[in-house]
């Protein structure tokens, strides 16, 4: 009879502690979906802009640069890709999927339309990162990339600088940027890369 209140006595113990915190399985799932999402891939938007450098480099393109600054032209002219690829290497470089990175970044996709394409949005929740958030724009039944458009921001010792990425699939690049100096000036910058004009 002792051995059987025994067992009664520590059966009611058990399900006590199991119905104390009935929350804590449902916390610890939470958990593991959330540190789930934060190491499930975003859309690897780098890699197809390094896909859109090797398919400029393959083909018998110029790559004509156009400046304008505060409204004007102040230079155009056909460069070299080399040229070309030095100036947006930053640009293309950024990759938020890079290990140390991930965890700094969230996604959203949706059916937009009011575009006809399919957004992936990835936003940073590190305000100290230069790139704060990439739109990409997919059409809707060949799921081919139609745009890719960055926000980045970057601190110099005398400036900074904010730029807004826009590279239209095959066609061209272009770079808004607003330069704000530490004495107070302010300058707007908008350089374009074309490349669908064969030579």
């Amino acid at each position: 009879m002792r051995n059987l209140l025994a067992i009664s006595m520590g059966f009611v113990l058990l399900l006590l502690m199991a119905c104390s915190n009935p929350d804590s399985t449902a916390a610890q799932d939470d958990k593991a979906a959330t540190d789930s999402s934060a190491t499930q891939p975003l859309y690897p938007f780098s890699q197809y802009l390094q896909h859109e450098l090797e398919y400029i480099d393959s083909m018998p393109l110029a790559v004509e640069k156009i400046v304008r600054q505060e409204g004007r032209t102040t230079d155009s002219g056909i460069i070299n890709k080399t040229s070309f690829k030095s100036a947006i290497a930053f640009f293309t470089s950024i990759d938020p999927n890079k290990t140390e990175l991930r965890s700094q970044y969230t996604e959203t996709s949706f059916n937009d339309l009011s575009t006809e394409a399919i957004t992936f949005s990835i936003s940073s929740k590190n305000a100290t990162l230069p790139l704060q958030q990439a739109d990409i724009l997919l059409h809707p039944t060949t799921q081919q990339v139609k745009s890719v458009a960055l926000s980045i921001v970057q601190s110099f010792a005398d400036s900074s600088v904010s730029t807004k990425v826009l590279w239209k699939h095959h066609m061209k690049c272009q770079l808004a940027q607003t330069i704000q100096y530490k004495d107070g000036r302010s300058v707007n910058r908008i350089t374009e890369y074309v490349w669908d004009k064969p030579f």
